[in-house]
C-alpha cells in the first residue's frame, strides 16, 4: 500500500511538471549536457590568441552546461602540423586526451558534478537532476532517501534521458593563413603576446584590443578544429553502485558520511570500472573570416573569436549528422496562420534547402518515464533560413553599407535579420497538433 501511494505522487508530480511548463521548455527534459575543453598549441600562429576566444566562448545553446574548472590542456606535441587530416596529429591528440582524462578523474567528477556534490563534505543532492529534468528533485530526494526500490527506479528513469546524455567535446583549433600579408600581422602579435606573458606571468591573455598593432595587415583567415567526442557511461546498475557506495545524504550518519566520502575520494582517474567516458568519434571542418568593411573594424582577438565560435558550430554539427546518440531536440518555436511552423535553427545547425526534421510528441508514461512518438516530417522553405551564425546579424547590418563585400560559403542562403526558419509541413492536415512538439533533423542532405 506504501509502495502504491508513492507511484501515484510521483507520478503525478511529473505529470503536474508536464501540464505547468511551456511547449519550449519540454525540449530541455531531454537536452543534452556539454563539456567543452581545448587542446592548446601556445607554440603555433596565434596560439594564445585562439585559447583566449576558446575560453571565452558562450555555451552552445542547445545543450546544458556541464563544464568543469579545467578548461583546456596543452598538447604535448613541440612540433605539430596543423593539417586537420594528420594521423600523426590524431595519434598524438587521442593519447593527450586519454591522459587528460586519466590524470584528472574527469569521468568521476562529471559525475560529481551531476550531484552537486560537496568536494569537502561529500554530501550530494539532486537539485542540478531536478532542475534539468524540469521535476521536483525534493520529492525524487525524498523517495530514494533510504534507497527504496521506487526511489531507485524513479532517478534510474531520469538518468536515461539526463546522465546517459552528457559528453566531453574535446576540440583542437588551429590557425590557418589565407591573406598574403597574415604573416607579418602575426609576427607582430605573437611578440605582442610574449610581451603580455611576461608582465603578466599568464600564458592566456585575455580578449584584448589589437588593432593597434596590425589587424589592418589582415586579409583573411581560416580557423581548422578536429573534435573528439566522448560520451559519459551510464547504465542503471552504476547509479546503483554509485548509490551504494558514493552517495552521501544529509540523512547519513557522521561516520557513513566519512566512509562514503573517503571512498570516493580514493577512487582514481585510471579505475573506469564504474566512471568511465566512451570515446564516440571524431570530425574535423573550417571556419572563414574574409576581409570586408565590418571585419576590418574589428580587433584581431574578435575576429579569432567569430572564427573559433563558428568552427566549434560547424563540427557539433558534423558530429550530430554522424553520430545517432549525439542529435539535439528543439521545440517548435511558432505554428503560422498559413500552416507552416517556426523553429530556431538555422545555418548555425546546419540547416539548408535539402533538409528534413522529425516532428516528434512528448510522451509521459503512467511511471512518469518521458519518450517521443513521431507525429509528422517539415522541411525548410527556401529563403526562409535563419543565419544564426554567430556575429552574423551584426556582419549583415555591415553588408547594408557594403553591398559588394565578400561573404564566406557558408552564409549563402541565409537571412540574419528573422528570429526562425520557417517550414513547410509534409502531410498534415492540423499544423496545431504540432504545438508543444519538438524537431530532430532526420535526413541529412549536404548543401553541396
Amino acid at each position: 500500500m506504501k509502495r502504491l501511494l508513492l507511484t501515484i505522487i510521483l507520478v503525478s508530480t511529473a505529470l503536474t511538471v508536464f501540464a505547468q511548463h511551456r511547449p519550449d521548455s519540454l525540449a530541455e527534459y531531454h537536452r543534452s549536457s556539454l563539456y567543452s575543453v581545448l587542446i592548446t598549441h601556445p607554440n603555433l600562429e596565434y596560439g594564445n590568441s585562439i585559447a583566449s576566444a576558446f575560453l571565452n566562448m558562450p555555451m552552445p545553446d542547445k545543450f546544458n552546461d556541464h563544464n568543469l574548472n579545467i578548461r583546456a590542456f596543452e598538447s604535448s606535441a613541440k612540433r605539430v602540423k596543423t593539417k586537420a587530416k594528420s594521423k600523426q596529429k590524431d595519434k598524438i591528440n587521442l593519447e593527450d586526451i586519454e591522459r587528460f582524462i586519466t590524470n584528472n578523474s574527469i569521468a568521476k567528477s562529471m559525475w560529481a558534478k551531476w550531484f552537486n556534490r560537496d568536494p569537502r563534505t561529500g554530501v550530494c543532492n539532486l537539485e542540478l537532476i531536478g532542475e534539468r529534468g524540469l521535476y521536483d528533485a525534493s520529492q525524487l530526494d525524498i523517495s530514494i532517501a533510504d534507497l527504496t526500490i521506487m526511489g531507485r527506479e524513479q532517478l534510474a528513469d531520469r538518468g536515461e534521458s539526463l546522465i546517459g546524455n552528457t559528453f566531453l567535446l574535446v576540440n583542437d583549433i588551429t590557425f590557418a593563413d589565407t591573406g598574403k600579408r597574415t604573416g607579418i600581422a602575426a609576427a607582430i602579435l605573437s611578440i605582442a603576446g610574449d610581451i603580455f606573458s611576461v608582465a603578466t606571468g599568464r600564458d592566456i591573455s585575455p580578449a584584448t584590443d589589437l588593432v593597434a598593432i596590425g589587424v589592418d595587415m589582415i586579409d583573411g583567415f581560416n580557423v581548422n578544429v578536429t573534435s573528439y567526442l566522448y560520451r559519459l557511461a551510464w547504465d542503471e546498475s552504476r547509479l546503483q553502485d554509485f548509490y551504494a557506495s558514493y552517495y552521501v545524504s544529509a540523512r547519513h550518519d557522521e561516520a557513513e558520511r566519512t566512509r562514503r566520502r573517503e571512498a570516493f575520494d580514493a577512487v582514481s582517474g585510471a579505475d573506469t570500472t564504474l566512471f568511465r567516458l566512451e570515446y564516440v568519434g571524431r570530425t574535423t571542418t573550417m571556419a572563414s573570416i574574409v576581409s570586408s568593411k565590418y571585419f576590418s573594424n574589428k580587433s584581431k582577438d574578435e575576429q579569432m573569436f567569430v572564427a573559433c565560435t563558428r568552427a566549434v558550430d560547424k563540427a557539433i554539427v558534423q558530429l550530430q549528422r554522424e553520430y545517432e546518440e549525439f542529435k539535439v531536440n528543439v521545440p517548435i518555436y511558432r505554428v503560422n496562420p498559413d500552416g507552416t511552423v517556426d523553429v530556431q535553427i538555422g545555418l548555425k545547425e546546419g540547416v539548408n534547402n535539402r533538409s528534413t526534421y522529425e516532428v516528434l510528441m512528448p510522451t509521459i508514461d503512467q511511471n512518469g518515464k518521458m519518450s517521443y512518438r513521431k507525429v509528422g516530417s517539415i522541411s525548410p522553405i527556401e529563403g526562409k533560413i535563419w543565419d544564426n551564425r554567430f556575429g552574423a546579424l551584426d556582419e549583415a547590418r555591415a553588408r547594408l553599407d557594403d553591398p559588394n563585400a565578400k561573404t564566406d560559403s557558408d552564409a549563402e542562403g541565409g537571412n540574419a535579420f528573422i528570429d526562425a526558419t520557417t517550414f513547410r509541413v509534409n502531410g498534415v492536415a492540423n499544423v496545431n497538433n504540432f504545438i508543444g512538439c519538438v524537431v530532430r533533423e532526420a535526413r541529412v542532405h549536404r548543401a553541396n
